[in-house]
């Protein structure tokens, strides 16, 4: 089964709806890692927009933001979420339905590291961003407190504990050098969050590495 139709299966099951209180309680350090103050007037592009909560935040901020999922409940939530503030589309992370140079920014968190074939939406971000415009992507970092603490409490298994259900759903995890290798030739600019139990130990053991730079000129 492809890694789209694990997702669909996945979150169509078990949708990742929480308020926006409880995301950026959970995730304080989201708010700006994001950047949703930053965009006003510009258009922006969420891939992966989930039920919509950070493209809502876009959206406040003055942005023109889109939206794009391939989970039929997601994107009802995230509709319904927006309420018109934002538009959300149906489409795959692999094969955008903008044209060339549509996006002065696109933004994604935690989806890159559910998709098989990661080069391919590499190379639709540089495709939908104009010359200068700048992407930040999140994904799960290899050697981080989290990943050490699942594979200690459910071995072989530990893959399986990651998400909000047991469902499966394919899952990849990156180092800092197998990110600056798959956005070739824009230079990066990496940072580690997100350390629950250590907030003081995110930049060397924080679960979420989250890069940004720019489509060269």
């Amino acid at each position: 089964m492809s890694s789209s139709q694990l997702a669909i299966d996945h979150w169509d099951k078990t949708p990742l709806f929480i308020s926006e209180e409880e995301r950026y309680h959970t995730y304080p350090w989201l708010y700006e890692a994001a950047e949703f103050k930053h965009h006003s007037g510009e258009n922006v592009l969420e891939i992966g927009c989930g039920t919509g909560c950070d493209l809502l935040q876009f959206a406040r901020h003055g942005a023109h933001a889109v939206g794009i999922d391939i989970t039929p409940e997601h994107l009802r939530l995230a509709r319904e979420r927006v309420d018109g503030l934002a538009e959300v589309k149906h489409a795959e992370a692999t094969k955008l339905p903008f044209a060339d140079n549509s996006f002065d920014y696109v933004y994604s968190h935690g989806v890159l590291h559910h998709v098989d074939e990661p080069h391919r939406v590499v190379d639709e971000i540089f495709r939908v961003l104009r010359p200068g415009g700048r992407f930040n992507v999140h994904v799960y970092a290899l050697f981080s407190y989290f990943t050490l603490l699942r594979m200690l409490q459910h071995g072989r298994e530990w893959k399986l504990w990651i998400e909000n259900s047991r469902d499966p759903v394919y899952i990849d995890f990156y180092t800092a050098g197998k990110l600056r290798k798959l956005f070739t030739p824009s230079q990066l600019k990496i940072r580690k969050f997100h350390c629950g139990p250590m907030p003081a130990l995110s930049p060397l053991a924080g679960f979420f590495l989250v890069a940004t730079g720019a489509k060269p000129d």
